[in-house]
This record gives structure tokens, C-alpha cells and sequence, in this order.
């Protein structure tokens, strides 16, 4: 189910196109990239408007607005410390969700859908760069287990929903985003939000250094979320079978690496300690890349120094209240 065929390729063009989660990180980017396509029939209902675990709701609204193509893009998450401790939570929120609306893209016959799932979704022991063909070799990080599974069933709900009733549909599985508009709470920041929010308090209270967990050496991918609305709105056109697909750079970067360039961009001088007795998490991430170049005829193009400016000027200036999120 891999090659792109003249019957998969869509015309956003007329089209109503829900986004789920477009009030969030990804997915506001994505309506913005849709309304510079000058795409003025984009729907992104807020919770209050239409509760994505309630199947009665979604399934009414479907019926309403008849929608033609479905971004399922939201999703129940936060970082790493959030997910192991709410488990049961990340695996029930994002399964039902999926299972709404699938059933109601169903009903309502749309006619494309497409599901970003995740990197953390592969086996915690897949052989670096993740290809796609390995996602189903063993268990995803203990640590990520309840989303990731949730993540992996919404995969296989669509695989089944292709076979049994010609759903159209495409999966992308996203590397670890960051950009404007990301989440810089603690307990929800991925490790770019963190260093950069981390950097700046250490900087503006004149701190001599800062400590980072274990030894700076593990290797992570990055991809800035201006080029994963991209990447998303390529694959909705010319994906229409739900076989994953990787959404990434293949540019790999050292935490330390990272921790140093943002320390210099927002003009932190101080030490840059490591705390060994800290765990260091996966020696590796990063994703094959090969498919992706192949079926959307694209690579991303926001290298990571200039991502990180663009990320930390937003966020100096929503601290101030001069940004929206």
C-alpha cells in the first residue's frame, strides 16, 4: 500500500475540510497553511462545540457540516513525565477519538482521512533510522505505552475501516515537533520548550549555570511545525491508503548540541552542567526519511538554528503578551 497512484492524488480545491485540534500547537499552523491555499471552508470546532470522545456528538456534527476530507489531528499528550503518569488517560482520551470519528467519516462517506500518529509509536529496540516496515516488531518505550498503543490502534482501525469499506485514508508519524505556539509548561513541554523556557529564567536571573539531565550525548530528530503542516497537507493529497508514513528531517542532533545552540540564541553564558545520575532516555530517535522524499516529493526546509530563533522570539514576545499561541 505504498506507491502514490493517479487515484489517490485530491484537489483540496472546494472542499469542506475538518481539522480536528485546530486550536492546538499543530493543528493552527495546519488551518493557517490551509487559508494561505485561500481554502475558506475549514472547520475546527472547539471542545465546547463538539467533544471528540463524546460518538454521539461527533457523529451529529458530521452529520451537519459534511465534511469531505477529516484532519485528525488532535490528540490527548503532554511530555514525557505526563504520559507515564497518566497512562490509562493518554490510551482511552486518544482511542476514543479515534474510534468517533472514524465511524462518523464512515457514515458520512468523506472522502479522505488522515490521522497523524507518532515516532514514539515504533519498538522501543527498532533498528535506527525507524523505516516504516519496522513499526510492528515489538513494544513501543514503556514510558510512552499508553499513547503510543492508543496511537498504533488508531493505525489499525483504519487499515480494517480500508479493507471493510474503502475508507480512504493516510497516516503520518510526526518527529518531535517544536515552533510558535508550542506548550512551555513544564509538565507538558517537549525537551525544545523546556530548554529554551529553562534557558531564558537562567539567563534573565543571572544564574551562573544550569543542570541538565543525564550526559547530553542521546541523539534526537526535530521538525519544525510549519513543515509538518506541510508535510500534512502533501499527504492528505496524495496518500490515500493508511499505510504510516514517516514526517521528518533525517537531520540528526545531540542534545547537548541542542541545549548549547539554544544557551547562545537566547545569550545564556553561564555553565551548562550535566547530572549523570539522570537517565539519558534512548541512546537514538531518528526517522528514516527515503518514503516520505519518494511519495510527497518533499523534504522539509527550516534548518533547526533558524527554527529555534523563530520559536524563542515567539515566546519572548507571548511572555510579554505581545504573541498570541
Amino acid at each position: 500500500m505504498n506507491a502514490t497512484t493517479a487515484d489517490d492524488v485530491l484537489n483540496l480545491e472546494g472542499r469542506r475540510v475538518l481539522v480536528t485540534g485546530g486550536h492546538g500547537f499543530l493543528g493552527r499552523h495546519v488551518v493557517k497553511a490551509l487559508e494561505r491555499r485561500e481554502l475558506d471552508r475549514v472547520l475546527s470546532p472547539s471542545r465546547a462545540e463538539c467533544d471528540l470522545t463524546d460518538r454521539h456528538q461527533v457523529l451529529a456534527f458530521f452529520k451537519r457540516e459534511r465534511p469531505d476530507l477529516v484532519l485528525h489531528l488532535a490528540a490527548a499528550q503532554g511530555g514525557v513525565a505526563w504520559q507515564k503518569a497518566n497512562q490509562a488517560t493518554a490510551y482511552l482520551d486518544n482511542a476514543r477519538m479515534m474510534d468517533a470519528i472514524v465511524d462518523a467519516s464512515i457514515a458520512s462517506s468523506v472522502d479522505r482521512v488522515l490521522f497523524t500518529a507518532s515516532s514514539i509509536c515504533y519498538p522501543r529496540d527498532a533498528a535506527v533510522p525507524y523505516r516504516e516496515a519496522t513499526l510492528w516488531d515489538g513494544q513501543p518505550e514503556p514510558a510512552h505505552l499508553g499513547y503510543a498503543h492508543a496511537k498504533r490502534g488508531g493505525i489499525a482501525l483504519l487499515q480494517a475501516a480500508y479493507e471493510q469499506h474503502g475508507l480512504s485514508s493516510c497516516v503520518v508519524m510526526p518527529a518531535n515537533m517544536y515552533g510558535p505556539g508550542a506548550r512551555f509548561e513544564p509538565e507538558r513541554s517537549n525537551v525544545v520548550a523546556a530548554m529554551i523556557r529553562r534557558c531564558l529564567e537562567a539567563r534573565d536571573q543571572g544564574d551562573a549555570s544550569i543542570t541538565c539531565w543525564g550526559t547530553g550525548s542521546p541523539i534526537r530528530e526535530f521538525l519544525y511545525v510549519e513543515d509538518a503542516a506541510e508535510g500534512i497537507l502533501r499527504a492528505v493529497v496524495r496518500c490515500g491508503t493508511p499505510s504510516p508514513l514517516n514526517l521528518g528531517t533525517g537531520v540528526e542532533t545531540t542534545i547537548a548540541e541542542l541545549v548549547d545552540t539554544v544557551a547562545a540564541q537566547v545569550g545564556f553564558d553561564g555553565e551548562i552542567r550535566w547530572d549523570h545520575d539522570r537517565p539519558d532516555g534512548a541512546a537514538r530517535v531518528c526517522m528514516d526519511v527515503a518514503l516520505m522524499r519518494e511519495r510527497l516529493d518533499w523534504l522539509p526546509s527550516m534548518s533547526l538554528g533558524e527554527g529555534l530563533q523563530r520559536t524563542i522570539s515567539w515566546w519572548q514576545s507571548f511572555r510579554n503578551g505581545q504573541a498570541d499561541t
